[in-house]
Order: C-alpha cells, then structure tokens, then sequence
C-alpha cells in the first residue's frame, strides 16, 4: 500500500504543479499608517479590508504593514530611493508630485474601470496632474466647526447657526473666553498658521496664499486681503487672547478642543471618530462661517489618496487592491467602522449620512466643494510656504512686531525664491 501511495503522490505532482501555475499567488505589498489620534478600530480596518479584499480575490495576497504616521512619508520614499517601496500606499501628496516620476499613471486603469464613478469632485482633483491621474481617493472629509455645547449652555449662549460671519465667530470665541477659569473661545488651529491652510477658514477670510497650481505665491501671499486675513488668525492669540495657549497644545496638539475646555474649533471628519470615543462633554457641529454677509462659505475639502509605486512588479494586482479599497464596498465598511467619511456622495446617502445631525454638516460642504486646500497645490508648498508662514507667526507672538504687511512681504519673497529653486529642479515640462 505504501508503494501504491508513494506512486500515486510522484504521478500527481506534475499536474500539482500545472495547478499551482495556473493559479499563482501574487502578494502585494500595501503600507498604511496611523495617526496619534486615531482610535483602535483604525488599526483593525485595515486587517479588515485586506482580508475582505482577499476572499474575493484568493489569487492575490496582501502584506500589510503599519507604521506611525511620523516619518512615514519619508520611510516611503527612502524605500522607493532603494528599490524596494510598497506597492500601494495612501499618502497626501500634492497632485504635481507626479512629476518625479515614482508614481504610477493609474489613468489606463481607470479607464477600463468603473470605480470613479461618483466621487466627490473635490476628493477626484487631489489625484489629477497634467490631466492624469496619479492618486485615487482613500475618503473624503470637509471641514466645519466643533462647539462645546456645555460651555454655550453655562454661559447662557445660543448655538453658531449656518450663515454665520468670520466676525460671529471671533465675537463669539472672545464673548466665552474665561482665562482665569481656563476656558477659551478659539481652538489651536485658528490662532497661527494652521488657520490659513488645513481649515475653512483659509478659503473664507477674503486672501489665498498660493496660485491654484501652487507654484505662485506673489501677489496673493502679501495681497491686501491675506494680510489681513493673517492679522485675524494671530489677532486671536494676541489682542483677543481668546486662542488656546501653547501649553494646552503640548496635550492635546492642534485639537485642543479635545479637552472639554475649547468652545469653538475648526475640525474635519478626520477628527470626529477620536472625539465620539473620547469627549466626555455634549457638542456639536456647524458650518464654517462666511467671510461677510454678502458672500457664501467657500467649502474646505481633503482626501487622503492611494497611490501605486511605479516600479511595481505586481501592478495588475496592486490595481485591484486600489480598486477595492475605494470601491463601495470597502468605503461602506470603513464608514460603519466609524473610522473613515467614505469617497462618494452615494455611499454618504446609503448610509443616511446626508440627514444625520452631525454628518450632514460636511456632506453640505463636500458636495460644494472643487477647491484643492493650499497646502496641497504644490510639492514644494511644506520646503518654502509652510516656513516663511511660520516665521510670520514667530515675529508676531514671540517678537512682538506689528508690521504685518512688512512681514508678509518678507515671507512672500522668501517662499517665492524657493519655489522657483524648487521647480527649476525638475524635467523640463513638468
């Protein structure tokens, strides 16, 4: 019997082998990351999806690693440098990064796909270059404003109501500022230079930094109107001292709202899963204010987006795992996972998330919403914008100099100089 066996397994293996040819395993490597902020069911959903994504595709295997958020974008790149970068990764890349050339043309695969039906425009932009498409959105989120409602109902205050002003809001956050009882009118966000590119009201305060390439910043950074939109976000830490102090930030970063103790902050969806878990204050959201009584709110919108490695040896599969992730089916399980806003307005309606009292707030501005935020319109926008900014707001709180528009000239000058270094760096064309 044993040789009978022995005979049967030697007969069997060569068509064992044409099986396992006609059916080979592809693994494809998908690197993610995590915020200090995220919750727990973040590091679960991603195990999640992969393993959802592979019972559909049992020919595909994905090798998943995840890494924290600080320093990621540098681990990816020094692996690309080396030859060895993930297939699929999700990053917040400016859409013109496409030119250095590492990123995949997903624009092939898109058209033989029906994925991008029905995107957010504004999530569908982040992923366009040279009318290409090099990313592919992993959410969609839009930015609004959080209230404390248990400091308003202390203070006896009515709740901010759409249609509101930039003007309602600073009155508001001084009118509930309560130093000696350590509770502030303003978030971290507003008082510096946060306030003119990751929240609404960069697009809402009558100035715009850059070009809407990003490669431009003279005449629009020291405009009058951005001038006076930077005086308004330090004049809330200064003059008005309504903003939350640094001290708080070294808890809580930017979101100092988390502490209970903030009455109004500029968030995002990205922040909404930490604080439904975590606050254990009543709060509520609105709508970003206007920049006047004549005018209407400009939406804030953002995605995180997939991207594939160029040099990819398993491209076909890496396409599919792209596709999944910000198809339907996984956006739905991310979204009642309470971790991510899904990509399209469909799946936002599927859900009721179009009526829901909280939700329904960003899903009235993401459906507004074309603008790409400032930050993220050139490459260089984090070497030379971001800096020179920031050195506007050092020699306004820390060095106490008031001339503001003698400042932002400088900062002008500066960032304007390093992105055209940046940008003469490149291939001719891009």
């Amino acid at each position: 019997m044993k040789k009978v066996f022995v005979l049967l397994v030697f007969l069997l293996v060569p068509f064992l082998g044409i099986a396992a040819q006609d059916n080979p395993i592809t693994i494809v490597n998908w690197w993610a990351t995590e915020r200090g902020r995220d919750t727990a069911a973040t590091r679960e959903l991603h195990f999640q999806l992969a393993r959802a994504f592979e019972a559909n595709h049992p020919n595909v295997q994905v090798a998943l690693s995840l890494y924290p958020n600080r320093g990621f974008g540098t681990r990816v790149l020094t692996a690309i440098a080396a030859g060895e970068g993930p297939d699929v990764w999700y990053q917040f890349y400016a859409p013109d990064i496409a030119a250095q050339g590492f990123l995949e043309d997903l624009t092939p695969y898109l058209e033989a796909s029906t994925v991008d039906e029905g995107w957010f425009e504004s999530a569908r932009r982040r992923g366009v270059y040279n009318g290409m498409t090099y990313g592919v959105p992993r959410d969609a989120v839009s930015g609004f404003i959080a209230y404390n409602k248990d400091i308003f109902d202390a203070a006896g205050m009515a709740y901010p109501e759409d249609g509101w002003t930039v003007e309602d809001y600073r009155a508001t956050a001084l009118a509930l500022t309560d130093a000696d009882a350590e509770i502030y009118g303003a978030g971290g966000i507003e008082g510096g230079e946060g306030c003119m590119m990751w929240s609404p009201f960069s697009f809402n305060l009558g100035g715009d930094l850059t070009s809407e390439d990003g490669r431009t910043v003279t005449g629009l950074m020291d405009s009058a109107g951005t001038v006076e939109a930077m005086r308004w976000c330090l004049g809330l830490v200064t003059e008005d001292q309504s903003a939350t102090p640094g001290s708080m930030a070294e808890q809580f970063g930017e979101v100092t709202f988390m502490s209970g103790d903030v009455a109004l902050q500029s968030l995002s969806d990205w922040e909404i899963p930490a604080l439904t878990e975590q606050a254990d204050f009543n709060w509520g959201v609105v709508a970003p204010p206007r920049f006047d009584e004549n005018s209407e709110v400009v939406p804030w919108a953002d995605s995180y987006m997939y991207y594939m490695w160029s040099g990819s040896d398993s491209k076909d599969a890496a396409w599919q795992l792209i596709e999944y992730l910000s198809g339907p089916e996984a956006q739905r399980i991310a979204a009642e996972a309470g971790v991510w806003a899904p990509n399209s307005p469909a799946v936002w309606e599927e859900l009721g998330w179009d009526e829901d009292p909280i939700k329904s707030v960003s899903y009235n501005q993401l459906i507004n919403s074309t603008l790409v935020p400032n930050y993220l319109r050139s490459q260089f926008f984090f070497d030379c914008v971001y800096p020179a900014l920031g050195d506007v707001r050092t020699r306004w709180i820390e060095g106490g100099e008031r001339e503001l528009e003698v400042m932002m000239a400088d900062a002008t000058v500066q960032a304007q100089a390093c992105l055209d270094d940046g940008y003469s760096s490149l291939p001719e064309g891009s």
